[in-house]
């Protein structure tokens, strides 16, 4: 009955003034959404109740009456749109349309109402009015600019706009800043240069801008430029800093391979509402070392943080806590518990102990693994066993050989190209396909190192299925003439292992890796680092590998 009602009401008025320049089509397509919208349920009878007192009314009706009637629906209108009730804000406008002249502000106040209403189509052509007829430029791009960017989610009409209101008005960081961050959006890490350049207009309007700071901080890191980043971190800590600020300097800090000063902050890491950065023993906080207090006669426990890489990378400190605590007890994740136990970098004064067994262990302070370099006073010139520290016996390297491993004289290379989903930060992780023209080189088998495999290539040979520890992945590693992967356990662990290793970083990359360039990643001699030189061009590095293996060949077998 509602429908009906309204759609009467409609026809009595069924084209908009022409000064209005509404076409038969636009309002037709008006009335459409709104009758398919209405709901006789929740309707405000207060708004039919106007329209029907008032759609008889003729154009020569006194303009003062007219006028002061016009000004109460349009306010009536906008009180019901600020409600959520969206159809009665436009049955008013739509009176309001076919019986008086609109302002420009009805347009854009019906454009938004009608994008609230998920009918884009209809309010970027009332929009397109609103452009025309509005007077005032910067008020007019301004509304354009956040109509599209917080209604349509049209980032790069919005920057645009954004934009042209910038080259008339010069003094709003807020809107330098918007715009910073819809570049960021809508063309990623490509646009560094222009985020920056938004970013330091901002800035210079409004220094302690703890966004702005962050915004320059962050595209600075990204860019490769340290030294303007280390500014603009150094400049959030005088502002207020958080944990995370704190967290995020001290990460920066060791991706510039100034480890001691970068772990002075690492330590908030533990402060972070962040899953993945929680102290490992969260029962233990009594037990907690402070890092530095006398321990000499004590039991220390020494944890896994984080993932199987970080394990693999870290343990290397472990040795030298031995001076810290009269006992060192190593926990490990179940899986690496017997490479690492029967590994020569453990020496019998060490107790190492699977996840599982924690329970049963007896100690009087405990420590977070990647808390190890700090206490160590580990600098990048020091950090203990860069050729290797993990090793598998002869034994079971020659056993998986002749159990899974093609028997030929061809080169063995090992790839993995994924890690834990959940960190796959910077795009780390590479297709499968890539790795296709590796499979062309004569000579040349192709060994799958990834577990839990999704993606296969015949012509490559899948071992992740026969991997029940890391001790079979350490043997089948130790059988490679080459292993190719990126930044993920495989790496680590090959590394670890001392194998002939090619490293592939994307142009982000994780804060660990403070070297990325010559003949190793500064953690293991093994590791040849390749790093695109633009995000996710992949055939430039691959391209490369191919040369390495040929060569190889040509001077080794």
């Amino acid at each position: 009955m509602l429908k009906e009602e309204l759609a009467e009401l409609f026809n009595i008025d069924s084209e908009s003034l022409n000064v209005n320049e509404i076409d038969k089509n636009l309002l037709a397509s008006l009335d459409t959404d709104i009758l398919s919208r209405v709901d006789a349920a929740t309707f405000l009878p207060e708004v039919l109740g106007v329209y029907k007192k008032f759609v008889s009314m003729k154009q020569e009706a006194p303009v003062g009456m007219k006028n002061e009637l016009f000004s109460t629906i349009r306010n009536f209108a906008k009180e019901q749109a600020d409600s959520g009730n969206f159809v009665e804000s436009l049955v008013l406008y739509r009176f309001l349309a076919v019986k008086s002249e609109l302002i420009a502000d009805d347009y854009s106040a019906m454009g938004e109402v009608l994008a609230k209403s998920e009918l884009s189509d209809s309010a970027i052509r009332f929009m397109n009015l609103y452009e025309k007829k509005e007077q005032n430029k910067p008020l007019m791009f301004i509304t354009l600019a956040n109509f599209y960017n917080l209604q349509i989610k049209d980032y790069k009409t919005a920057i645009k706009y954004y934009e042209r209101y910038l080259q008339i008005d010069k003094t709003k960081s807020v809107i330098y800043t918007i715009t910073a961050n819809l570049y960021a959006k809508v063309y990623g890490d490509e646009s560094l240069k222009d985020q920056i350049f938004y970013f330091e207009k901002a800035y210079s309007l409004k220094p302690s801008d703890r966004l702005i700071l962050h915004g320059l901080s962050f595209c600075y890191e990204k860019l490769g430029d340290k030294l303007n980043a280390k500014k603009f971190y150094q400049e959030i800590l005088k502002h207020n800093p958080t944990n995370i600020d704190y967290y995020n300097y001290g990460a920066f800090l060791i991706s510039c391979g100034e480890l001691q000063e970068g772990h002075k902050y690492f330590k908030y890491r533990f402060l972070i509402d962040d899953e993945n950065l929680k102290y490992p023993l969260n029962s233990e906080t009594d037990k907690r070392w402070d890092l530095k207090s006398d321990i000499s006669s004590k039991i220390l426990l020494v944890h896994y943080e984080q993932g199987f890489g970080d394990t693999f990378m870290y343990c290397r400190f472990v040795p030298e806590l031995k001076k810290f605590a009269s006992k060192i007890i190593f926990a490990v994740q179940d899986n690496l518990f017997d490479l690492v136990k029967n590994s020569p970098l453990i020496s019998k004064d060490i107790e190492v102990i699977s996840e599982s067994e924690l329970p049963k262990i007896t100690y009087d302070y405990s420590m977070a693994l990647l808390d190890a370099p700090a206490v160590t006073g580990a600098e990048v010139s020091t950090i203990p066993f860069k050729d290797k520290y993990l090793e598998v016996s002869s034994e079971k390297i020659n056993e998986y050989a002749e159990k899974y491993l093609k028997n030929n004289r061809n080169l063995k290379v090992g790839i993995a190209y994924s890690g834990d989903k959940n960190a796959n930060y910077n795009g780390r992780d590479i297709a499968l396909d890539e790795f296709n023209i590796l499979t062309g080189i004569q000579g040349v088998d192709i060994y799958s190192l990834q577990v839990g495999e999704k993606d296969f290539n015949p012509q490559i040979t899948p071992l992740g299925m026969t991997f029940k520890n890391f001790t079979d992945t350490a043997s089948a590693i130790k059988n490679m003439d080459f292993v190719i992967s990126t930044d993920n356990v495989i790496l680590n662990l090959s590394g670890a292992l001392g194998v002939r290793t090619i490293g592939l970083f994307n142009k982000q990359t994780n804060f660990r890796w403070y070297k990325l360039n010559g003949e190793d990643v500064g953690w293991y001699k093994s590791v040849k680092p390749l790093q695109v030189d633009a995000r996710d061009n992949w055939s430039f590095v691959f391209s490369k590998i191919v040369n390495i293996l040929t060569d190889y060949q040509k001077n080794n077998l």
